[in-house]
């Protein structure tokens, strides 16, 4: 997952944008925001109509658990699925990437064009046809998963694209970090990185939220949002003169 060798055109970018020899479009912090409100998007329909997280497996998890020894079958089975769902999307996205670095080609816009078209036709399927919400949430959940393992990193830290609880844990913890040294990892301060991990948060909070506003306009709308975002990131991703892979690697602090 190296990213490619700059070319001679690139030049004047480059220097106009230092940044990009370190950290490619998908380890931006912005970008890292936008993953989060997709995800806050995707589970606000999800929630809203199934009872179960499309990102979120660790609620999925612990609700399967609690379910099942409850003997509540009925709300045990999506739980459940919508993890092994998940975990499919996330198998099958890792098999695209490697196809890809294999090929010596960029995986980020086929990821993001891919997640856009099951995007949209999950909106159609909501929207259009009386089809069982359920299996909806467990597709929406599968594609969580390939967005999840493709997109999982900020400036080189692992973090987790659609996952919130060891999000929180660094937003306070290079808090507290930066009351005892103002240095952090690859020369950010620590309050720098506790604000990109608190900006994260805010992308799934606001997610979530403006997604169950949007399904009140017209069911499946979040999921059309959250189409559209994936959308406009494979066409940055396409116009951006360097590879805008993750790079391998990552450190957890």
């Amino acid at each position: 997952m190296s990213a490619a060798p700059h070319q001679p055109s690139d030049v004047q970018y480059v220097r106009k944008h230092p940044e990009v020899i370190r950290f490619p479009l998908m380890e931006e912090p912005f970008i890292g925001f936008l993953l989060a409100f997709l995800a806050g998007l995707l589970n606000a329909w999800t929630f809203g109509h199934a009872g179960t997280f499309a990102t979120v497996q660790s609620g999925n998890v612990v609700s399967s658990g609690y379910y099942l020894v409850d003997g509540d079958w009925e709300r045990f089975t999506p739980a459940i699925v919508s993890v092994v769902c998940f975990g499919v999307g996330s198998a099958l996205s890792g098999i695209l990437m490697t196809a890809f670095l294999r090929s010596g080609r960029s995986f980020t816009p086929a990821m993001l064009f891919a997640i856009f078209g099951l995007l949209v036709l999950l909106t159609l399927l909501a929207a259009l046809t009386d089809t069982d919400p359920r299996w909806i949430a467990f597709a929406v959940s599968f594609v969580a998963g390939g967005v999840g393992n493709a997109f999982h990193k900020n400036h080189g830290m692992l973090y987790g694209a659609v996952a919130v609880t060891f999000v929180v844990q660094m937003a306070f913890n290079f808090l507290m970090q930066s009351a005892l040294s103002k240095k952090g990892i690859n020369g950010e301060p620590n309050l720098f990185w506790s604000g990109v991990f608190f900006l994260v948060l805010l992308g799934f909070c606001a997610g979530g939220g403006l997604g169950y506003l949007a399904d009140r306009w017209f069911d499946g709308a979040s999921m059309a949002f959250a189409a559209l975002l994936a959308l406009v990131l494979a066409i940055v991703a396409l116009t951006r003169p360097r590879d805008p892979d993750p790079t391998p690697g990552g450190s957890f602090v």
